[in-house]
């Protein structure tokens, strides 16, 4: 009953990077999700509407972000940046006034998407509450540019019985989760209020909706009707297919991979 993988995903919707280990942030992991590709409205862009971005890689230094796609030079991007200009981010009904970078960074990521786009970031002069009913009142969260919430954990248990349901299993990079747990039974983590990882604990806020993210394959950027088709036959809840579960952290800490998961409610 451990922590598996550790993973972030530095520019939403692009590739992720596995981690030995990380600290706890009240927004989510550091680094996880801080940056967006947006239209020129502003509106985000995600593997919805542009399944390549699955397809650029991104490695991390000390002070940079190195990203790759395949038949273009790689791009250098500083994590921190001279540059003072705000620009509107929407996410769903939030909008966030996010940090413009520059020229070269969004007519690289333009190329790649074949219309004009804009890629902002959120530094530590940004806040994007995390207003919801099912958190405790008294208390302030917030959250990056994920879709809703700081952190997704997923079981491998989970994804071995969706597997042998499936003619041809799928890896769980499909679901893009941060935390990864194995050894519980399948879908037990549906039952969990609150779990301790290391030092850290986090509340077990509520399942996760899937998208047709899930049947875009990682790697190639196809798709298909799986894992939705199938997993909708036997994890729908109120009109939503349902795999893994949102996390807010409760504590900050550090936690690192084969790390024991304990159940706390």
């Amino acid at each position: 009953m451990l922590l598996k993988k550790i993973t972030i995903y530095p520019i939403k919707s692009c590739a992720g990077i596995d981690l030995p280990a990380s600290d706890v942030e009240a927004r989510g992991f550091p680094l996880d999700r801080r940056w967006l590709i947006i239209e020129e409205n502003g509106t985000f862009i995600s593997q919805r509407n542009a399944p390549q971005l699955g397809q650029i890689k991104i490695s991390a230094t000390e002070n940079q972000l190195i990203i790759n796609y395949m038949g273009k030079s790689p791009l250098i991007v500083d994590q921190s940046t001279p540059s003072d200009k705000r620009i509107e981010a929407q996410i769903w009904k939030d909008s966030v006034q996010s940090l413009w970078l520059s020229s070269e960074y969004d007519a690289w990521f333009s190329e790649i998407i074949g219309r004009s786009v804009h890629l902002v970031q959120m530094d530590k002069q940004v806040h994007r509450p995390l207003e919801k009913e099912s958190l405790p009142a008294g208390r302030t969260f917030e959250v990056s540019f994920a879709d809703g919430y700081p952190y997704l954990l997923t079981n491998q248990s989970s994804l071995d019985d969706l597997n042998d349901r499936l003619s041809q299993p799928i890896p769980m990079d499909r679901f893009r989760s941060n935390l990864v747990v194995c050894g519980f039974p399948a879908f037990t983590e549906d039952h969990w209020k609150r779990i301790r990882i290391g030092d850290v604990e986090f509340l077990v806020v509520k399942p996760c909706g899937r998208c047709q993210v899930t049947t875009i394959d990682q790697k190639t950027g196809e798709s298909s009707k799986e894992p939705l088709k199938t997993l909708a036959s036997y994890r729908k809840q109120n009109g939503k297919v349902m795999f893994g579960m949102n996390l807010v952290a409760l504590s900050e800490g550090r936690i690192k991979i084969n790390t024991p998961v304990h159940i706390l409610e």
